[in-house]
Parts: C-alpha cells; sequence; structure tokens
C-alpha cells in the first residue's frame, strides 16, 4: 500500500514546495545545445592548454634529472600526440574537430627535444613507428600502442617514424630522449593538490591553477620527482608493515590496534620526507638550468591561501610553510656556493 501511494504522496509535496515568481524565458532545445557543444569545445582547448604546459614544465626537469635517476631511465620522443578515438561520447566529437580528424595528431613538441631535432612538428599525423601503423580499430590502436611502449623501455635510442604533413608524407629518424621514466599526468581534481605514486606524477587542475608562473610548477613537479626518485613510497611502506608488526602481535592477544601502530610507523618520517624532495628537487631544477631565485615564494603564496599551514604541527604529515620558505631559501645558497666553488653541484646524500 505505501509502495503504490508513495508517487502520489511524491507528487503532492512538490505541488506544495514554494516556486519562483518570475517568468523566466523560454529556452529552445536545439540553441541549449548548440551552447553545450561550444562549452565542451573550449573545455576541450583548456585541457590540451594544460597539458601542453604540464609537458612544457616538466620536460627539460625529466631529461635534465635523468642523471639522478638511472635505474628508471627510458627512451622519449619529447612529443605527445592525441587521438579522437581516445575520447568516448560527445568529447570524441569535440576531440575529432580540435585534432583535425585524421588519426593519431601530434599536440606537443618539446623545444630542443628529441622530435623537434628530427623536424616533427605540431598537428603532424603520424601514420605508423617502427613500421607498426595506427590504423582503424581497436586492434591495431593497441599494436601501435604498445609499440610505442616497447621503446619506452628499449636498448636502442632510435625510431623511425611515417608522418603525413598535409598532403605530404614524410619518413623521418629520430635519435630519441633519455629522461627520467617517470611520466607527469594532468588531474582533473579541482583541488589544490599534486603527488607521486612511485611510478608517475600527478598535477591536479587545481594546482595548474595556483601554480600560475612556470617557475611555481616547476618547483612542484621537481618536487614530486623527488619523492619517485628518493623512493619515498616504498620506504613509508617499509616502516607501516614495520609498525604493523605491532598491530600483528597486539591482535594475536586479543587487542584490536585498528591498524593505529602501521598507521603511525608510516607517519614517521612524513616530514622528513617532504622536505627531502624539497631538498633535492631545488638541484633538479639546476640541472635543467632552471632559475632558482625567488622559488621559495611559492610557500609564501600558499600560506596566503592556506593560513593553516603556517603553524608548525608534528602530527602533520608535511613541515609547515615558513620552515619549507627557509629550508629552500638555504638550499639555494647552498647551491650557489658549489657553483662558486667549482665543485659538483648534487645533492648531499649521507653514507
Amino acid at each position: 500500500m505505501l509502495k503504490t501511494g508513495l508517487p502520489l504522496l511524491i507528487a503532492l509535496l512538490v505541488a506544495a514546495c514554494a516556486s519562483p515568481s518570475t517568468v523566466r524565458v523560454n529556452l529552445d532545445t536545439a540553441e541549449v545545445e548548440k551552447e553545450a557543444a561550444i562549452q565542451r569545445e573550449m573545455a576541450f582547448k583548456k585541457h590540451l592548454s594544460y597539458t601542453n604546459r604540464l609537458n612544457t614544465v616538466s620536460y627539460p626537469i625529466l631529461k635534465s634529472a635523468s642523471k639522478f635517476c638511472p635505474d628508471d631511465i627510458v627512451n622519449s620522443f619529447g612529443a605527445e600526440g592525441a587521438t579522437s578515438s581516445n575520447f568516448k561520447g560527445q568529447w570524441q566529437t569535440v576531440a575529432d574537430k580540435a585534432l583535425g580528424g585524421g588519426g593519431f595528431t601530434v599536440i606537443w613538441v618539446a623545444a630542443g627535444g628529441a622530435a623537434a631535432t628530427a623536424g616533427i612538428a605540431v598537428n603532424d599525423k603520424v601514420l605508423s613507428v617502427n613500421g607498426v601503423e595506427f590504423g582503424e580499430g581497436e586492434k591495431q590502436q593497441k599494436k601501435f600502442h604498445a609499440e610505442v611502449e616497447r621503446i619506452r623501455s628499449a636498448s636502442s635510442s632510435q625510431a623511425q617514424l611515417s608522418i603525413k604533413r598535409g598532403q605530404e608524407i614524410l619518413d623521418i629518424d629520430i635519435n630519441l630522449d633519455k629522461i627520467c621514466g617517470f611520466p607527469v599526468l594532468l588531474s582533473e581534481s579541482d583541488a589544490v593538490n599534486a603527488y607521486a605514486d612511485g611510478k608517475r606524477i600527478i598535477i591536479t587542475r587545481g594546482m595548474m591553477r595556483f601554480a600560475q608562473d612556470n617557475q611555481d610548477l616547476s618547483l612542484v613537479v621537481a618536487h614530486e620527482l623527488g619523492h619517485n626518485v628518493m623512493n619515498h613510497l616504498d620506504k613509508t611502506m617499509t616502516n607501516y608493515w614495520l609498525g604493523a608488526i605491532v598491530d600483528l602481535a597486539a591482535a594475536a592477544y586479543g587487542v584490536n590496534t585498528q591498524g593505529s601502530f602501521g598507521n603511525a610507523a608510516a607517519q614517521v618520517f612524513s616530514q622528513d620526507f617532504e622536505a627531502e624532495a624539497d631538498y633535492v628537487g631545488l638541484y633538479y631544477m639546476h640541472a635543467a638550468d632552471l632559475p632558482l631565485q625567488g622559488t621559495a615564494h611559492f610557500w609564501r603564496s600558499m600560506a596566503v591561501e592556506h593560513p593553516g599551514s603556517i603553524q608548525s604541527n608534528h602530527a602533520a604529515s608535511h613541515p609547515a610553510t615558513p620552515q619549507r620558505f627557509l629550508a629552500i631559501s638555504k638550499t639555494i645558497d647552498e647551491i650557489n656556493d658549489k657553483i662558486a666553488a667549482g665543485v659538483a653541484v648534487s645533492p648531499n646524500i649521507s653514507d
């Protein structure tokens, strides 16, 4: 009875609700969809601008810092491409229009990188890599992407591309770059955040908007690279399992610790790992010939937007912004002293 009368009850409730008192304009469905298409196109172009900026900022760091990550080096074209088939639904139509259709399109080329040196340009259509064609159909596309991925870890530093530029077909040999193998990816999150998971570096749209200056964004990328190069995730997990041993021992005696010892152990060196990532990140920026002067002001900007980060807190996972500002300033002094002394500009690593 209740189930049968529920729709009627809802209808009566809606009828009793207060309604707007203004007479609004009528909207044509076709016009709404036309405006939606315009906004989707604008959103797609903004997405491309974010990814291109992220690539432009991160690539020199990944390339120059390769001497600091000898166990994680990969081959790179120094370029990025996309195809409308990477997108679904209405976004595929938008992507097809923005990319000019016709398959795999080069959307970004690193200045001075392998692709640029070989003559690859934005809007070139990649037809094949090492003879593996990018064709229609999911099967062929998977083969193509598998070959690109194979090249990343191959011992050879060369690749052959066939591209279409206008009506011209060009065969191009590329001497690939060596870079740290941690791809820098864009997250659609609006949170002001960035993180590293041991394999990748993820930067949010919120962080892209906050770090409007490329020097600030470079600092963020270099910091997250530091986490991966210094194996902070593995060390944190090791600490966690050491603490979890106590949790397991307590459980054997009937005491449920709810994982508190494992979680506490994981946080033991959290602030130190963050400080270390700040420290080595500045050396990566220097290796890429990026300016360091004024870099520390990023943390004053962060303090302005997030005043809670000013206060030091031993329970926090990150150092307070005053500590980070001063530590970065002193690290820059350390780097400048090494340059003046003519010695190797590398992080001081304890034995």
